[in-house]
C-alpha cells in the first residue's frame, strides 16, 4: 500500500509545492498545521454540542480519556511525533482516516481529554501499516508519553473499533487528501 500511496501523489499536491517554492520540511510544517486546523475544527465543533459537559462525564472513564488535559499542545505533540518517527505524509493523512473510522464506529467525540492518545494510536497504527522503518514499541512509547502497557491497550482497542480495516483505497485516501490541502490553503491564504 505504501508505494501505491506515494505513487498516487495527486497534481493539485505537485503544484502546491511548486507554486509555493519552498522546501520540503516548510511543506511538512503546513501539512502538520493543516492536521492540527482539522483536529481543532473537530474540538471546537464538538465543544459546541448542547449536551458537551455531559458526554465529558460520559467519556470521563473510557478509553482513550485522561484525567486531565495534557499540558503539550496538540501542534506541539504533533511536532514532537514528526520529529522523532520521521513520519511521512501519506501516513498522516492515513491516521486522519483512521481517526474517522474511529469516531464513525464508536460513540467517542474528540475532546481535550482524549485527543492526543487518539492521535497517537492512529498515528501509530498507519506507521505500522505503511511505512517500512518502524521502530521498537518503547521507543513509540517515549515519543507518546505514554507507558508501553498503556499503548498497547490503545492500539488493540483502537483497531477492535474500527473492525481491523486497515486497507484505504486510492479514492478514499485522494478525498481525505484533498480535505487537508484545502485545509493548509485555508490556513495560508
Amino acid at each position: 500500500m505504501k508505494n501505491e500511496l506515494n505513487n498516487s501523489v495527486s497534481t493539485q499536491e505537485n503544484s502546491f509545492i511548486s507554486n509555493s517554492n519552498e522546501n520540503y520540511d516548510s511543506y511538512n510544517s503546513k501539512i502538520t498545521n493543516g492536521i492540527i486546523n482539522i483536529l481543532k475544527k473537530l474540538l471546537k465543533k464538538n465543544k459546541n454540542l448542547k449536551n458537551y459537559s455531559k458526554i465529558l462525564k460520559e467519556q470521563e472513564n473510557r478509553i482513550f480519556n485522561s484525567k486531565k488535559i495534557p499540558d503539550i499542545s496538540l501542534i506541539n505533540y504533533l511536532e514532537r511525533i514528526r520529529k522523532y518517527s520521521e513520519i511521512e505524509n501519506n501516513t498522516l493523512i492515513i491516521s486522519l482516516i483512521y481517526i474517522d473510522r474511529l469516531l464513525q464506529n464508536s460513540n467517542l467525540i474528540l475532546t481535550p481529554f482524549n485527543i492526543h492518545r487518539i492521535l497517537f494510536t492512529s498515528i501509530l497504527i498507519s506507521l505500522k501499516y505503511n511505512e517500512d522503518l518502524i521502530f521498537e514499541f518503547s521507543y513509540y512509547s517515549k515519543i507518546a508519553g505514554i507507558s508501553i502497557n498503556e499503548l498497547k491497550i490503545y492500539e488493540s482497542e483502537f483497531l477492535k473499533i474500527i473492525d481491523f480495516i486497515l486497507y484505504i483505497d486510492k479514492n478514499e485516501f485522494d478525498k481525505y487528501k484533498h480535505l487537508l490541502l484545502n485545509s493548509i490553503e485555508n490556513l495560508y491564504n
